[in-house]
Formats: C-alpha cells, structure tokens, sequence
C-alpha cells in the first residue's frame, strides 16, 4: 500500500485491543487460558512442583507478550510524520492580507480564521460576523484567492470559532443542522483539514461540545479523508480541566481528530524566556494526552503523542504585558518541534508578521498588523518555513479545476484593464482571464508586465476570472432623475446629466463631450461618473 492508502491512526478511529484482534481470536485466546488454568488445578496431584512452576512461567508469558504484543501492533500502527508551518491569517482584518502573494506568504499551508455564526444567531456560517460565504467573494474575493495560492502549491485550512466568534455550535440546535452548516463550507472551499478554536465561553457549553462531536461524527462518511485539529488554550502546567473537557468529549464520541494544538500565548505570567515557558507547557500537555489516550484504549509513545500535536505562538508582543515571543525564541522553539516531531507549528498571525512603523518607538504595544518586537518583514515566517518542510496532506487538493476558470470578457468580474486609464490604489481590473489590483496609482502599466524584482510591479495577482463570475452592473437611475445628455448643448462645471441611466457631471464647461468616454479615459473627460462599480474606489 502507499503512504496515502495507509490510513494513520488521527485519520481512523481510536483502537482499542478489541479492533485489533478479530472477535473469535480474543474468545480463543480466553478459552485457551481457561482450559490452561482449568487443567493445572483438576491435575495439581499429578503436575509436580516443577511443572506447575513452568506452567504459571508460560501462563504469565501469554499475558505478558500478548498485551505487549498488542500495544506494539498500536504503536507499529502509527506513523510519525514530518512537521509542517501553517500560520494563521485574520481574513476578515483591514487591510486584506494577500496570502496568496508569495510575497506577503511563504507557507506551504495557511489556516483561515474565522468561520462563525453571524450576529442574527442563525446556524449559517460567516466569516467572523462580517461577511456571509457570498459576500466574501464579492467583497474579498476569497474563493478566487484560494485558487491563486493553491497554483502556487498551497493548502487552505478553515477554522471556525475563535476568541470572539459566535461558535456555531451554540447556535445550530442539532448535530444534524451544525453537520450541514460545517459541510457546506467544507465543499465550498473544498478544504482537507478543518480547525476547530475554542476558547472562552465556549469551553464551559458542555452541550455546544456534544452536538459538534455528533455533527463530526456525521461528517465522517461524507469526508472520510477530513482531517479535524481542535485548537485548545494551554497554561503553564497544561491544559486545564475545561479544555480537557474538550478533548474527553471527542475522544468519547470517537471523532477521528487529526491532532490537538495549544494556544501556547498569554500564560498572563511575565517571562524572560518564552520558548522555555512554551516548551515545558507543551510537555505537560504530552502528558495529558497520553493520559486520556490510555484511559480510550491508545497507547502510544511520546514522539507518537508530539505527532499528534501542534502549537500556535503569538509572535512578538503577546496580549498579556510581559510576553514577548521574539525570533530568537521561534529558533528554539523549531528545533524543539523538530526533536519532538511536534506535527504542526502555527503562529497568529501573519497579518503581524512585520516590523512595528517608527512612530510605535519602543514600547511594547500590541498590534493586529505588526508584531511589536524587532524584527524583518516575515521573519517568524522565514524561520518556521525553512526548519518545518513537512505538508498537512500529500494529496494536492483541487479547488477548482482548470476548466472552471474562464478568459471569457464576459464574466470578468471588474473592468477590462485600459492603457489610458488612471487607476487609483485599490482598483481592481481584469486582464488575460486574471484580476489585479492597483498597489498604488499607476497609469499605462500593464498588469503582466515584467520586472526584474516583483515589488515593483504596481499591479497585484488576485486571482483568475471564474465561470461563476459575471460583468459587474451598473445601478440604473430611477427615470428623470437629471435631464438626458444632449450633444448639441452647452454645459457649466457641475451640471448633472443622464445617458443609458447612468449618471454624469461636467467637471467643466464643455460641449459635445459624450460622458462615457470618462470610463475609458477620465484624465482628458470633462466629465466624471456619479457611480462606482461594486467594490471599487470612486472615479475622480
């Protein structure tokens, strides 16, 4: 069998000695015990001393080598495999960070963070509150961003919950509702390995924890290569006894889980050493695990239980005062991973992945888009990736096959990008079947022109045009809301028009300027738009 047909023991059920040993191979065995015993005590007169001796010799090497026999079949039975980096991104956060740039993103695997319930507390999903699973395309383009890094070898991850979402298991009133719900973003983003946070609130709703063990429990027949992470806070001395809870529930439900990571950030003690602090708590929570792994039938050695989990750091400054996560902390923390064979290392987030501006000084301030430590652009980044070269899964995973991208203009989703045009920073265009977006203002630059260096490039790769998308409209103005535009009449500087109902002003007097031409070249147009497409700047 290949490594991808053998399934590794976080992808299977737990075992137990019964899933081990076929039924009437474990009643054998008691049977045979049975009758062993059952003889040396109807036959005491006739055994000597001396064979009685060796019988209960060979009757203790049976149940010796036998259950030693079993834990090695379970040990045998999993594979370490390699460690992988897979940071976080804040996908809701302003500005949008592009991590499907390799630029702004060197990982192999990304985790999204965060799918929650939205703020009417109904069991549909959402990303973070802010946007619904159709308007992150609209507004994000998310799903065109997804494929654009999947060309570049990466694997999204999806993680539903976090510190202030709404857990959709609070809200979905049965496993078979949230098992829906979690379904249709699986599909949606066609993602390998789904992430589930849960901190606050949501470790004491022992009910929210039984529908979601019962909704995965479902999901697993649809999914059967779904791999489940839990993401649990940690302390000093491991987990405590809620996020225990956590795992316990399923553990019992006998959700097959990929692996457990800790949020190994705001141990709210102040430290000198932070990749010490985080070592000895990820060494505490081995021994959790090993603990609960036995009390289910699991029975591993420590490398196996490190391969089954993983760690999040916030780098740089952490919320609490007094924690510092600095690169050289991250150094050693690789190479404990690589000594322990930690499968998975993550970091929040890469959105902070870079140096505070001067004006933050020195002071130890907390930042969603810098990490308040010193540092270069990417370095935890740089420092994980190169010491961490596993991946989440060997299977490349197909978001969307190449046939569903589309060179058609007709579905290009934002305007065809025009040499005359002045583009301002954010704007978004179409070219060659792909969508770019203006780092700065740029005019005349072509989208696929090249560079020797990629930062100089004015234009970013979004992602390609889908057959999904379709031309962006134009809202109509309700019938004579400004006189229709005439050719033959004169116009002073700030006079409306109308023309196909769309909305024009003279910037100043001109005659027999058609306002149109301002969509193709606004820069010697008298005349600007009263309108904006979808999601773009406004046309000055």
């Amino acid at each position: 069998m290949t490594d991808e047909e053998t399934p590794d023991l976080p992808s299977t059920p737990l075992i137990t000695l019964a899933d081990l040993i076929k039924p009437h191979e474990v009643d054998g065995e008691d049977d045979r015990e049975t009758r062993v015993r059952r003889s040396l005590r109807a036959r005491l007169s006739y055994y000597s001393p001396l064979r009685i001796f060796m019988a209960i010799v060979i009757l203790a090497g049976i149940g010796y080598f036998g259950t030693k026999q079993v834990q090695n079949v379970i040990a045998s039975s999993v594979k370490v495999k390699s460690e992988f980096f897979a940071p976080y991104v804040d996908t809701t956060l302003t500005p949008t960070y592009q991590f499907q740039d390799a630029n702004q993103n060197v990982a192999k695997q990304t985790i999204l963070g965060f799918i929650t319930a939205p703020p009417s507390g109904t069991c549909t999903p959402s990303w973070g509150g802010y946007y619904s699973i159709a308007s992150a395309e609209s507004q994000i383009n998310l799903t065109r961003r997804l494929v654009e890094y999947q060309n570049l070898g990466g694997t999204a991850i999806i993680s539903f919950g976090g510190q202030r979402g709404r857990h959709l298991s609070t809200v979905c009133t049965s496993p078979s509702a949230l098992a829906s719900v979690y379904s249709q973003v699986i599909s949606t983003y066609h993602t390998p390995a789904i992430d589930l946070d849960t901190e606050g609130s949501a470790l004491n709703d022992f009910a929210a924890m039984n529908r979601r063990a019962q909704a995965l429990r479902l999901l697993e027949s649809q999914y059967p290569k779904l791999q489940v992470w839990l993401t649990l806070p940690v302390a000093t001395n491991g987990l405590q006894e809620n996020a225990l809870g956590v795992v316990r529930t399923m553990l019992t439900h006998r959700v097959r889980l990929a692996g457990i990571n800790v949020m190994t950030m705001d141990y709210g003690v102040p430290t000198s050493n932070m990749a010490a602090t985080i070592e000895s708590s990820l060494k505490a929570t081995e021994l959790q695990l090993a603990n609960e792994f036995t009390h289910h039938g699991l029975h591993l050695t420590a490398k196996q239980i490190f391969n089954r989990m993983g760690a999040t750091v916030e780098i740089g400054q952490n919320s609490d005062y007094g924690e510092i996560f600095t690169t050289s902390d991250a150094r050693s923390l690789a190479a404990f991973v690589l000594r322990n064979s930690l499968r998975r290392l993550s970091m929040w987030s890469l959105n902070r992945d870079a140096p505070c501006p001067t004006a933050f000084g020195n002071q130890e301030i907390y930042s969603n888009t810098c990490s308040g430590t010193q540092q270069s652009s990417l370095q935890f980044s740089n420092i994980f990736n190169h010491a961490l070269t596993g991946s989440i899964t060997n299977r490349h995973q197909v978001i969307l096959a190449p046939n569903d991208i589309s060179t058609n203009p007709a579905n290009a989703p934002y305007p065809i990008w025009q040499p005359n045009f002045p583009y301002p920073e954010h704007y978004k265009v179409v070219w060659n079947g792909y969508v770019y977006q203006a780092k700065y203002y740029n005019q005349g630059t072509q989208p696929t022109q090249t560079y020797q260096y990629s930062f100089q490039t004015p234009w970013l790769l979004i992602g390609p045009v889908l057959k999904t998308d379709h031309a962006p409209s134009i809202p109509k103005l309700p019938p004579g809301t400004y006189p229709a535009w005439n050719a033959k009449q004169a116009y002073s500087t700030g006079a409306n028009v109308e023309i196909g109902g769309e909305g024009y002003q003279a910037k100043y007097y001109n005659q027999g300027d058609n306002p149109t031409a301002a969509l193709i070249n606004p820069s010697t147009s008298p005349w600007k738009p009263l309108f904006t497409l979808p999601g773009e700047p406004a046309l000055n």
